[in-house]
């Protein structure tokens, strides 16, 4: 497939989050961005913002970064394709215009923090990029647990859609909140409530759910030290199999930054 890069305009901004709710379906991260989320993104001056076309002039991935005056660096915010299409191909042709145009502002350094993509970690060091240790901190709370829940619902309805061989009512509780999924041999659906019995019930704290979805803990060793708990008829097998399925250790992070 041949595509065409240009720099990213305000009319653009429903396409944009089109791609991004794709993108997001498949990874972790905030589901709550709007037109206007992308709009004020593309109307800030600072940010430098790339799209690549297909043959139908239709968006299928853009690049976000900015540059960083405190330390005159510039920064690689994100980099978004459609599931549908390659990442390398699409990402490169970006990535290598972005570049230019952060070394045209004469930056002391270029940055893409990879936050665990193994995308990332192919296509950046072939084109120059090498990998360094960060001081940054990165801290997370759940503060909310059913408001998080419900953020994220549709990142375990994905997981769980993969799952093959098995079907049923899914129950994640955290500090009493609770998300339940349906799955059907075909689907897998969001319910708000149910009082019937969950097939597979995980237990587990706000913290030790923040580690498990930004994949600092495993899940099965998890299980094992009794950090979550797990109420299921199914075989050892099947649990440790869903655990997997629902919080797997590698996975890349979408965060808000705007």
């Amino acid at each position: 497939m041949e595509t065409t890069i240009r720099q990213a305009r305000r009319q653009d901004a429903e396409q944009m989050l089109r791609v991004y709710n794709s993108f997001i379906e498949h990874f972790v991260g905030s589901a709550e961005r709007n037109v206007k989320s992308f709009r004020r993104m593309l109307r800030k001056k600072e940010y430098i913002n790339w799209v690549s076309l297909d043959n139908q002039k239709r968006v299928v991935g853009y690049v976000h970064a900015r540059v960083d005056k405190r330390f005159n660096r510039g920064v690689f915010r994100e980099v978004i394709v459609d599931p549908k299409h390659d990442f390398v191909k699409v990402a490169k042709p970006l990535i290598e215009r972005v570049s230019a145009v952060l070394m045209e502002k004469k930056v002391s350094e270029i940055v893409a923090g990879s936050i665990r993509n193994p995308r990332f970690e192919k296509l950046f060091p072939a084109m120059g990029f090498f990998e360094s240790e960060s001081l940054d901190v990165f801290m997370y709370g759940i503060l909310d647990a059913q408001k998080f829940l419900n953020e994220v619902s549709q990142v375990f309805v994905k997981r769980l859609g993969r799952v093959k061989e098995w079907s049923g009512l899914a129950q994640i509780e955290c500090d009493g909140c609770s998300l339940f999924l349906q799955k059907t041999r075909d689907n897998v659906e969001h319910i708000l409530w149910t009082n019937q019995p969950a097939d597979f019930k995980v237990k587990l704290g706000r913290d030790t759910l923040a580690k498990l979805i930004f994949g600092v803990s495993e899940p099965i060793e998890s299980f094992k030290n009794g950090q979550l708990a797990v109420e299921t008829t199914v075989s050892r097998e099947t649990t440790h199999r869903l655990l997997e399925s629902l919080f797997p250790q590698r996975q890349f992070l979408v965060m808000d930054y705007w």
